[in-house]
């Protein structure tokens, strides 16, 4: 076998272990996206469970839900540093290669922190709650805590009251226009002018243009 050939069949069978490293992080996937599942429906119970009790708003760990998720891993202290202990349905291999890819080997024995695990997870837990539609729905910066909040019925009673009034005050407005259509003004009475006063008026010609001067001038609100 010529040297060429040889490097050939190494980059083959690089190929052929990387496609198994691939193939052994989708399972991973496969198993944390049923973990995230079920997550998500605890969280919903809780959320029943707060609007119960009349409340409008909730905020819990994810890493709280998480403890009642069957057969989710579970983590141990050693060094005072939390890793995962027990892998549940999982195997540490599969969660390497989803994470970190499939360049590298996984070494077994290699410590994961929890914490890792948790935060592969988290970015689509929050995203499936956001879907949910509530009002608030985001992460509490620096803790694995979630925080949603929903509308509380006073504040769809309050918005129908208000949009009632409008409606109203609309339909005041409209009836006050209506009745100044239908009162037309009152008609302006003719001044009859006594005969010495129009003599008068022919004797001042000053006083008539006085009079055509002020025909010029802006009309007052009133005259309008």
């Amino acid at each position: 076998m010529s040297f060429a050939a040889l490097l050939q069949k190494k980059v083959s069978a690089k190929k052929q272990e990387n496609k198994q490293r691939e193939a052994e992080g989708q399972k991973w996937i496969a198993l944390e996206e049923k973990y995230i599942d079920a997550a998500v429906e605890i969280f919903k119970s809780r959320c029943i469970k707060a609007a119960q009790q009349m409340q409008t708003n909730l905020s819990v760990s994810f890493e709280i839900i998480t403890r009642d998720v069957p057969n989710f891993p579970t983590y141990a202290v050693k060094n005072n540093s939390y890793l995962v202990e027990n892998w549940g349905l999982g195997e540490p291999a599969s969660f390497w290669y989803a994470r970190k890819g499939s360049v590298d080997p996984f070494n077994h024995g290699t410590p994961i922190a929890f914490a890792d695990l948790l935060e592969g997870m988290m970015p689509k837990f929050l995203a499936k709650v956001q879907e949910m539609g509530f009002v608030e729905a985001g992460r509490e910066a620096g803790t694995w805590k979630v925080k949603v909040s929903w509308r509380s019925p006073d504040d769809d009673t309050s918005a129908s009251t208000s949009a009632s009034n409008t409606n109203g005050k609309r339909v005041n407005g409209t009836k006050s226009k209506k009745d100044k259509s239908v009162s037309p003004p009152p008609a302006k009475k003719s001044r009859r002018r006594s005969p010495s006063k129009s003599k008068s008026k022919s004797k001042s010609p000053s006083l008539s243009r006085s009079r055509s001067a002020s025909k010029t001038e802006v009309p007052s609100s009133d005259e309008d």
